[in-house]
């Protein structure tokens, strides 16, 4: 049966529905002046038919989105209040045109239809703020349950920020006025991690009222997360071209060897927590006061097991001939030599040396971001205030650092065949099975040496099976306290009023903004060696020092045995030391600094409207001040050389104009186009004036004060059909120049700043980040969602099947980007032609950029069941741009070149039943796929990492009052 009830009597009754919370906040959440569709002017006949959260949800961003006076996606909260993923990256990893980068599993960075992650940007209700990491926004310390509403925007307007070429994530928290009165929903589950069978643990709260007759709303908000979780990885890393200096025999060039191949057994607790807090006051109608604020910690508690078997120690050059006929005994380790039957895929490596880091890392990430807030009028104008302070964290600690190694090759005039026996008996035979990703791995050996004459050959022996066989020589652990800080005073003002010109209605917008943001780098380490111990008096550690009995938790086909170290014996041992003095503290100049930046803003727009739509045009001004502050040594050679403060500063102006048509071909139907600029401004870790200075090579690297913007000019085309029947049909393309890419490069330093007596430094190479390329991206989009239920009514089907939907979306791009010419490693004066100073410029595609993205849905919603099958898939994608040289007449990665993750993808399950209006339990499944993560180098034929994280059950309980 269905109840026929007029829009205007739904929209005063159903305030829990995510329909009201949405309407509420359209013109909070997207700036929009262009006014309400005509079908929401006047009281319509709709259809509600139980509850569905999945559908309530969509029609609420859908609204949004048709609202909007620019191309933008939306995600909004349930009829319970709550976004079904666990972080904001998770949930708006489905929306059109938004890729997900993910790290352990956890859905992490957003690139925004096709660009690298630096390039789009995040605001809480408007307002940009800085991740804790920086320029590289990080959505994973941002739990969903913050979110009444999340607005992915890809074509800005003027009264936003101009610093992205990407678009805008923007995270609309609640309030209490979302609510028709009191209000109370919580979140209780549990799970567990299929993969070394660790706990998930995710709860959460909202709880709101209003008092003083409606004047006074309140809302409170809490959430913890936290799994343990274990991650099987595996790494080559690097590859090197010709083993370096190594290989040199015909066709060398072609080949790229593995320098060393290592495991990583994680074992890791993440886990997040979030506060936040809103009081808004109304004045009366027209004036409304607002304070708000919002605290999430993101933690990364990690133990990492890193056994790392060196294919290159003790190699020796092989010579530039070809092989021999008849093959040589084996006097040398073997490493990238193909006489002895290796290949870079294949062979084996006699004597090879294990060094071990077992790493004990206290991770951190935190964003405290406040906000007042007041909306009022003035001589026609409707006018919004905001001033806001926020603060990020990011401290990377370490409290235990604890490195071993196998005994090292002797030398000088230890180096004899005696003594090179006894260490070789000691150190592994390493079989190496690479290239291929779902089986590289090594098997161990023990290695014979036989002295014959001057020379010791080698000979592999039995197989072992235990890591444990091969001793292990403690060599250093360290302690580090380190953190990056970022604070920034935020203020806005926006005034909006209605005139008549030309015929038609004008909303005519203006505002300023000022931020001024400093984010600080601290950092010191402390490390203790080995003939500190000795010398103290101390007995000598050992890795029984800080190992456990606990068996192996992953899957992974290691092929040997190994004990795990614990994080209490690892911590405590490190901090024994520290407190006893023995050690010292590194130098961490080069780790130091402080940068600035200020940012003044202004901009004019206006939004003329016609009966067909609306035309919204006008242009944004961003003056921005950025300084410098680090420690450099001028004088490394010295040791008594103190490091002197540098300052840097550096300013530019920039123009952001942009025009925006939205025409509604009918009630259903609607087009946009657009023209858009922006910019990405360099991080601040880029702009830091730290230098490390080598007068040996004549050669500096670090930061770069003078880097620049990335800008870019947009185009857009879209058509939208909004159905009555709750479907939604979407098609566009886009296309974006873009300018000033940044890479790292190579060139003259160019400035006297770091110049002493003796040392004229200006014409030093400095390796930094620069400005130089350019390219374009260009893309399709197409996105589809349907229910069934209004043709299963009209066709007398079953009712049953009136449940079944589907949504589903495709984004398909391309894109060019030239990387400047540099130096060749391989340069050769004496065949310039095969072996040039310089490499030329390439062409590669921009990080971040998937020729092609997924996202399906099945959905399926009644009798009080909604349930949901999702999967995604997205194609290689580059993160990294690496380093080639022209080596033969070929250009070829120097090491593992441009870095791509492989095609990914991932199947999860969502199953929500309700109990009643009050209750409902739910059940998830995630990473049903458990598809192994893939980064490789250059190409496909050289992985340089695998990663599985295996699949994860959930299941609890919502209360909603």
């Amino acid at each position: 049966m269905s109840l026929k009830i007029t829009r205007a009597a739904l929209m005063g009754a159903v305030g829990s529905f995510a329909l009201l919370s949405a309407t509420s906040a359209t013109a909070q959440t997207t700036n929009s002046t262009t006014a309400a569709p005509a079908e929401e002017k006047e009281a319509e006949t709709i259809v509600v038919r139980g509850i569905r959260p999945i559908a309530d949800s969509e029609r609420a961003a859908l609204q949004v989105q048709r609202n909007s006076p620019s191309l933008v996606a939306v995600v909004s909260a349930d009829s319970i209040g709550q976004l079904p993923d666990q972080n904001i990256a998770f949930a708006v990893g489905r929306l059109p045109g938004v890729g997900i980068e993910r790290d352990q599993g956890q859905a992490r960075y957003v690139n925004l239809r096709g660009t690298p992650n630096t390039w789009t940007t995040i605001a809480f209700d408007g307002i940009n703020v800085v991740s804790p990491e920086g320029r590289s926004s990080r959505f994973d310390n941002i739990p969903s349950v913050l979110a009444a509403q999340v607005v992915v925007t890809k074509a800005i307007t003027p009264d936003m920020s101009g610093d992205t070429v990407a678009g805008n994530v923007n995270v609309r928290t609640r309030s209490a006025f979302d609510y028709p009165g009191f209000k109370f929903n919580a979140k209780l589950s549990g799970g567990i991690m299929a993969l070394g069978g660790g706990a998930e643990v995710d709860t959460s709260f909202v709880l709101s009222n209003r008092f003083m007759d409606d004047k006074l709303g309140v809302l409170v908000q809490a959430s913890l997360y936290s799994r343990d979780q274990v991650t099987d990885n595996w790494e080559t890393d690097p590859y090197v071209t010709g083993g370096g200096n190594t290989d040199r025999r015909p066709g060398w060039e072609d080949r790229r060897w593995a320098r060393e191949y290592e495991n990583k057994p994680y074992r890791l607790t993440r886990g997040n927590i979030s506060y936040s807090g809103r009081v808004d006051y109304r004045l009366n109608d027209t004036t409304k006061l607002h304070f708000s604020s919002i605290f999430t910690n993101f933690t990364d508690v990690e133990l990492r097991s890193n056994y790392i078997f060196r294919l290159d120690n003790g190699a020796t050059a092989t010579g530039t001939a070809a092989c021999p006929t008849t093959a040589a005994p084996q006097t040398n380790s073997g490493a990238f030599d193909i006489c002895n039957g290796n290949t870079p895929n294949q062979g084996t490596v006699y004597g090879a040396q294990i060094t071990s880091n077992f790493n004990s890392l206290d991770y951190e990430q935190s964003i405290w971001t406040n906000t007042l807030g007041a909306d009022f009028s003035f001589a026609g104008w409707d006018a919004t205030a905001r001033l806001n302070y926020t603060e990020s964290i990011d401290a990377l600690d370490a409290p235990g650092l604890p490195n071993f190694a196998s005994p090292a090759l002797p030398t000088g005039s230890a180096n004899t065949p005696a003594n090179l026996a006894a260490v070789l008996a000691d150190r592994p035979t390493v079989t190496y099975f690479l290239g291929n990703d779902n089986f590289n791995t090594v098997q161990l050996f023990r290695t014979v040496p036989t002295i014959s004459g001057t020379s010791v050959v080698r000979a592999r022996g039995e197989r072992i099976f235990s890591i444990d066989q091969f001793p292990q020589t403690f060599l250093n652990i360290s302690s580090r306290d380190a953190q990056d800080e970022t604070t920034a005073v935020t203020g806005r003002f926006d005034a909006t009023r209605d005139f008549n010109f030309f015929g038609g209605e004008t909303t005519v917008k203006l505002g300023g903004l000022f931020t001024d943001r400093t984010k600080e780098s601290f950092s010191t380490v402390f490390t203790t060696t080995a003939q500190q111990i000795a010398a103290a008096g101390r007995a000598p550690i050992t890795y029984n020092d800080i190992a456990i009995d606990r068996a192996y938790l992953g899957d992974l086909r290691l092929g040997y045995a190994f004990r795990y170290h614990g994080k209490t014996r690892v911590d405590t041992l490190a901090a024994e030391l520290k407190a006893a003095n023995i050690g010292s503290f590194a130098d961490q100049s080069a780790n130091l600094y402080k940068v600035t930046e200020n940012i003044v803003a202004g901009y004019a727009m206006a939004t003329y409207k016609q009966d067909w739509g609306n035309v919204v045009f006008g242009v944004r001004a961003e003056r921005t001040k950025n300084t410098g502050q680090a420690l450099v040594n001028l004088n490394p050679a010295s040791s008594t050389s103190v490091p002197v403060t540098v300052k840097t500063e550096a300013e530019d102006t920039l123009f952001f104009p942009s025009a925006h048509v939205n025409i509604d071909l009918n009630d259903e139907m609607k087009l946009r186009f657009g023209v858009t600029t922006g910019a990405s401004r360099p991080d601040f870790d880029d702009l830091r004036p730290n230098f490390v200075i080598n007068d040996t090579t004549q050669s500096i690297s670090g930061g770069n004060p003078d880097a620049g913007p990335e800008k870019s000019v947009g185009l857009d085309a879209y058509f939208e059909w909004y159905q009555k029947n709750d479907g939604y049909f979407m098609v566009g393309a886009f296309y974006k120049d873009i300018k000033d890419v940044l890479f790292t490069q190579t060139d003259v330093f160019g400035r006297t700043d770091l110049d002493i007596t003796g040392f004229a430094r200006s014409g030093y190479s400095l390796s930094t980040i620069r400005n130089g390329g350019k390219g374009y991206l260009s893309g399709f989009e197409i996105a589809f969602s349907q229910r069934a239920e209004k043709w299963v009514e009209d066709a007398g089907l079953p009712d049953f099947l009136g449940g079944f939907g589907v949504s589903a979306n495709a984004t398909f791009t391309d894109s060019e980007v030239e990387v400047p010419s540099v130096a060749n490693t391989y340069s050769n004066p004496t065949n310039a032609a095969l072996f040039p100073a310089f490499v030329p410029v390439r062409k590669i595609k921009l990080p971040g950029t998937s020729e092609s993205l997924y996202n399906i849905s099945l959905i399926y919603e009644k009798y009080n069941l909604s349930a949901r099958l999702t999967y995604q898939f997205r194609t290689a994608w580059g993160q990294s741009v690496g380093a080639y040289g022209v080596a033969n007449g070929k250009i070829v990665p120097v090491t593992n070149g441009d870095v791509f993750w492989d095609d990914d993808n991932e199947m999860d399950l969502s199953i929500r039943y309700e109990l009643n209006k009050n209750v409902e339990y739910f059940f998830d499944a995630v990473n049903l796929t458990d598809q192994q993560a893939i980064r490789y180098g250059d190409s496909r034929a050289f992985p340089i990492e695998g990663e599985t994280f295996g699949r994860r059950y959930i299941m609890g309980v919502r209360i909603n009052f």
